[in-house]
């Protein structure tokens, strides 16, 4: 208990502005969302990839589903993907073209692609696909290459750079044919189509199941504000003309549901046949 104090006294330090004393109470309750100690582990990081199409680049992520293979991500980064076009992925240092077949693109509100590869993308640890256990309140990790920007470490990742690592709370379920994800998270671009994972309540703690695909954060508008005081007075100039604008932030991060991505997948079996050992590590 001591330690836990010790730990919630250094985090609120560190946010006293956002989280206050009341971050005492999330951190020492054992429900909190945030209790557990999972790290993310290569049964993840292996199966998530820097991908770009025509001038956008963003995240996707390889499944396994019947002994065969394929790559999720959202509709809106291969906006006009077609079978037998090339992605691009970023592998060695550089930009390498990856033919590909579509299994599958949602419609309407369903942001997903999933597509099918001539190649293997990753070795087939363990990775369940589904929000079965998924909780509200749940603590969630996801994946994805904000602004462009990876992690380097190449080296480790058989020549994929490593992504970056974000964390949230299940804030809400919403939708009946279309079931989205909100969580409680701060998004970038260049995530979307990264994978959300978690590990269900009373699972080992690297027990990782993919439960949704980013698909975006909200935009208010105007997204841009002006600086202000602690009264919420805007810090103006000599011209009576705010010195300074920021982009605002909602805080709130939407993903698509893994089962529409399976789904898709189960509608057209198309995948990369992977071998009997199931391993290609």
């Amino acid at each position: 208990m001591r330690l836990q104090k010790e730990k919630a006294l250094r985090l609120a330090q560190l946010f006293p502005c956002r989280l206050g004393a009341t971050l005492l109470l999330v951190v020492l309750s054992p429900m909190s969302p945030w209790a557990h100690d999972s790290l993310i582990t290569s049964n993840v990081i292996h199966r998530t990839f820097h991908i770009g199409w025509g001038d956008s680049t963003g995240t996707a992520f390889a499944i396994d589903h019947a002994s065969k293979q394929y790559l999720v991500t959202a509709r809106h980064v291969v906006e006009g993907i077609e079978s037998g076009k090339a992605i691009n992925l970023f592998h060695g240092g550089k930009w390498k073209n990856l033919t590909v077949d579509v299994v599958g693109i949602g419609r309407g509100e369903v942001d997903v692609a999933v597509l099918a590869c001539s190649i293997r993308l990753s070795p087939s640890h363990p990775l369940v696909a589904s929000g079965e256990n998924l909780v509200y309140g749940q603590s969630v990790c996801f994946l994805g290459y904000p602004f462009g920007w990876d992690s380097g470490n190449e080296q480790t990742n058989r020549g994929i750079p490593l992504p970056f690592v974000k964390t949230g709370v299940v804030s809400a379920f919403k939708g009946v044919d279309v079931t989205k994800i909100y969580l409680d998270a701060h998004g970038n671009k260049g995530f979307s189509g990264g994978p959300v994972v978690f590990v269900p309540n009373g699972h080992p703690r690297n027990d990782w199941y993919v439960t949704g695909i980013i698909s975006y954060y909200p935009q208010p508008r105007p997204s841009w504000q002006p600086v202000v005081d602690r009264k919420g007075t805007p810090f103006t100039g000599p011209a009576d003309e705010p010195i300074g604008y920021v982009q605002e932030n909602p805080g709130i991060v939407v993903a698509i549901d893994i089962r529409h991505a399976v789904e898709l997948i189960d509608a057209n079996p198309i995948g990369f046949q992977l071998p009997a050992d199931k391993d290609g590590s």
